[in-house]
């Protein structure tokens, strides 16, 4: 697959993951939150295994181990601490929040490799200022719950530990995308009981299912093998940057639901988030295509 088309898919899977919030705000209020997680990659699982099996591909020891920790963390940590933040919170805050992903996964892939480059930094503060546009346009929700707060970010870094450990895969990408889901939703397993022996309300209805197959097939089957393609493409930290524009697509969301009207200050602050994108992401493919020539120089 071509980088074009790459980026096509990145930005389906914001959109899809940017208005997901809403629908698993919905949901949580209906079951515990480690049961819309566990229910929503179970759905994955049964997607992605028809594909898994004809790849015939298998992984090997070591890439076990990277799928094993890359759903432990990109599946069971980040859902179960995102699905009980938007129990305290609004969508739209858990969404900002978890948009500080790119910064940390700059931090954590430059202090592994030893290696910093400012522009990346310069690209990914300048799409954060263009957050804090969008949050002061004042959608920023009046309950906002410091423990909320606290899990959403929890979030973020769990998110940077599936990147970091999905980008050690190569290849076999059908299969390393099924794998991480597969154990993800393993590992969720005991909170599930937990919830269930503890009394947490169960009430299933025909909403609730409906969210549980947009959760599970576009957002959860589609969503990580695009981002995963986009992971191979690019690279973690170049891809993660386009979780800024997941909190863009969640208030626009929120705005076609409650009708909301934004001001200036949204528009701005979307300016600042895609432009802070195309910074890095200009500097990624400037670097790519030296390293290509240089293989090409040098083969």
């Amino acid at each position: 697959m071509n980088r074009v088309a790459g980026i096509f898919l990145l930005t389906i899977t914001s959109i899809l993951w940017g208005i997901s919030f809403l629908f698993t705000k919905a949901t949580v209020e209906n079951l515990p939150p480690s049961l819309v997680a566990f229910l929503r990659f179970a759905i994955a699982m049964v997607v992605l295994l028809p594909f898994k099996i004809k790849s015939g591909k298998k992984l090997v020891k070591k890439e076990k181990i990277y799928s094993m920790i890359a759903g432990g963390a990109g599946v069971t940590l980040y859902f179960l601490f995102e699905n009980n933040a938007l129990k305290f919170t609004s969508a739209s805050e858990v969404s900002l929040i978890v948009s500080t992903a790119p910064i940390v996964t700059l931090l954590f892939y430059d202090i592994v490799n030893r290696k910093f480059d400012p522009s990346e930094y310069f690209g990914g503060f300048f799409a954060l200022v263009g957050i804090c546009f969008v949050i002061f346009n004042g959608l920023f929700s009046m309950t906002s719950s410091f423990w909320g707060n606290i899990l959403a970010f929890f979030s973020a870094c769990s998110w940077v530990l599936y990147t970091y450990y999905f980008e050690k895969i190569h290849g076999k990408f059908i299969t390393a995308n099924y794998e991480l889901i597969k154990w993800g939703t393993i590992f969720l397993i005991p909170f599930c009981v937990f919830d269930l022996l503890t009394g947490k309300s169960i009430n299933f209805n025909h909403e609730v299912i409906f969210n549980l197959l947009f959760l599970g097939v576009p957002c959860s089957a589609l969503g990580y093998v695009f981002w995963g393609n986009g992971i191979r493409l690019f690279g973690g930290k170049t891809t993660n940057l386009w979780i800024y524009t997941i909190p863009v697509f969640t208030f626009i969301a929120e705005i076609m639901v409650f009708g909301n009207k934004p001001g200036l200050l949204f528009y701005i602050g979307c300016l600042f988030v895609f432009s802070g994108i195309v910074i890095v992401f200009r500097k990624e493919l400037k670097k790519s295509k030296l390293e290509l020539a240089d293989k090409t120089k040098n083969p």
